[in-house]
């Protein structure tokens, strides 16, 4: 799991998407043998009813977030209308989402079922039976999108588990559907090359973290697989004519 949620919050900070919450790798001698494991900042705003009722999420079907991403909520601080079917989420938010999932092949969000690529027979998704809704995906429901109970317009990307071994034959493309502009920040950073070198200055730091996966050599393995996917990425960029745009809001 240290791979995972640490990785993606460099990553988020490194693309300037600023949606994760603070990661490290610590050891603790009575957890996990002494072992590494992550430690995430704990954020109460994400549980303003008590931790018994669990994190603020926004429940929605596959169908209705794309009627949504139709409809641009929020995008220029307009209200939609009540019968426009948006959620209280920014536009641009799906956006910056779709982006960092597919980077990191996170399908628990948007693709539960695993409608996008071929599963393995240990995924979630076939274990729990996701994947056989693929038919009527329409109705399936999306996961951890969570949301502060202060600051509905933003996103808080949590439960970060990605995928370093799924092959770029494989990857994800349901996470992009309907998008149709990306984040102008993230993108060039993809596109300037300069994604290894800061992911290099921003995970050294975290001294556990780095000697856990193995020193500079399993970092760099690491950022071998998402340097490959944001090539793909800015493929699909150009060959779909996917808007690069400045999304402060």
């Amino acid at each position: 799991m240290p791979k995972f949620c640490v990785f993606a919050f460099h990553l988020d900070r490194v693309l300037g998407l600023n949606r994760t919450l603070p990661a490290v790798s610590r050891k603790f001698r009575f957890l996990y043998d002494g072992q590494s494991c992550p430690v995430v900042s704990w954020d109460a705003s994400l549980y303003p009813a008590g931790l018994a009722a669990g994190l603020t999420s926004l429940k929605l079907t596959w169908g209705e977030y794309q009627n949504s991403l139709k409809q641009r909520c929020w995008q220029q601080n307009i209200s939609p209308k009540s019968d426009s079917g948006c959620s209280a989420i920014h536009h641009y938010e799906w956006s910056k989402l779709a982006l960092f999932d597919f980077l990191l092949q996170i399908n628990n969000r948007l693709d539960q079922g695993c409608c996008g690529f071929r599963p393995r027979q240990q995924d979630v998704c076939i274990e729990l039976g996701y994947h056989a809704k693929c038919q009527d995906a329409n109705h399936i429901q999306l996961e951890n999108i969570i949301y502060r109970s202060h600051n509905p317009r933003h996103l808080v990307f949590t439960n970060n588990k990605g995928f370093f071994d799924r092959n770029e034959d494989n990857l994800d493309f349901r996470l992009l559907a309907g998008i149709k502009e990306f984040p102008e920040q993230a993108v060039s950073v993809l596109k300037t090359r300069k994604l290894r070198e800061k992911l290099l200055q921003s995970l050294f730091l975290d001294e556990t973290y780095w000697e856990s996966q193995g020193g500079r050599q399993g970092i760099d393995k690491l950022i071998d697989v998402i340097e490959r996917r944001a090539k793909v990425l800015l493929t699909y960029i150009n060959a779909h004519g996917i808007k690069v745009i400045s999304m402060n809001v």
